[in-house]
């Protein structure tokens, strides 16, 4: 899937082609990630760099309607820093790093803001960002994710109930978007622990706080031997198709009141 122009990448843009991008723009597009380990056979940073190749998928559809800021690396991985080579922060420092960063995009004349984020861990926080810049700062923030944007997709070509992390699905999508990030040669069967309460995260029906290493030796939950580029493209395409009409919705659909 190319897309047929580039993404207007805040990051390269002089403060003057700023000004001109942002009087054009309608929504602000943040790229947010995580620094954790993914297992044997990916790098650390790879929930931060499929969220910003999305993001410049996504940028690059809507056009000159869209900007796309830097990444944000960091998330909120402490469930996995018994494993090297994991950076976190706290969540209410997660939270007020990026209302921050809202306030400041809506002083650039943003009050529409997406977050494509690329972990799973971050997700309850950005729902409580979203409540707080609508309520506090009359900015509208939408957060979304590769995973629940085709999530009906990922649980048809899942290998079994068990996945998630460094899985079949996310490694198939980091041969498509990141694929420096994978080591194919290492690569293996995941070492999964049976799971610490019965019905409990990652898709149970109870939460519970559990660290990964609860779940899995290795910190892959779900089977990469199984992962591909065609299922990367697959799950890639539905995600983006669905984010897109969403993104279009929502910059039609009026200003915050």
């Amino acid at each position: 899937m190319v897309a047929p122009h580039p993404a207007v990448q805040l990051a390269e843009l002089t403060t003057e082609d700023a000004q001109a991008a942002q009087q054009s723009a309608e929504v602000a597009i943040l790229p947010v990630g995580a620094v954790e380990q993914h297992g044997p056979h990916l790098a650390v940073l790879t929930d931060a760099r499929i969220a910003e190749a999305f993001a410049h998928r996504l940028g690059a559809e809507l056009g000159s309607d869209a900007i796309v800021c830097p990444l944000l690396p960091y998330g909120l991985s402490e469930h996995h820093e018994r494993f090297a080579g994991t950076l976190t922060l706290t969540p209410p420092t997660f939270i007020a790093l990026l209302l921050d960063l809202v306030v400041s995009l809506k002083a650039q004349g943003f009050d529409k803001v997406i977050i494509v984020n690329g972990h799973g861990g971050n997700m309850e926080a950005l729902t409580l960002v979203a409540r707080r810049a609508r309520s506090e700062l009359d900015v509208l923030v939408a957060s979304m994710m590769w995973a629940k944007l085709a999530r009906d997709v990922c649980a048809d070509v899942a290998s079994g109930p068990a996945y998630g992390h460094a899985c079949e699905l996310e490694t198939s999508l980091a041969m498509v978007l990141a694929p420096e990030l994978v080591k194919a040669e290492r690569v293996r069967t995941p070492g999964i622990r049976s799971e610490a309460y019965p019905g409990s995260a990652p898709r149970g029906y109870v939460d519970v706080a559990i660290r990964f290493d609860e779940l899995t030796t290795d910190g892959v939950y779900g089977d990469p031997t199984k992962a591909s580029p065609d299922i990367g493209e697959r799950i890639l395409a539905t995600a983006l198709d669905r984010a897109v009409a969403f993104s279009r919705h929502f910059i039609s659909n009026g200003t915050v009141v």
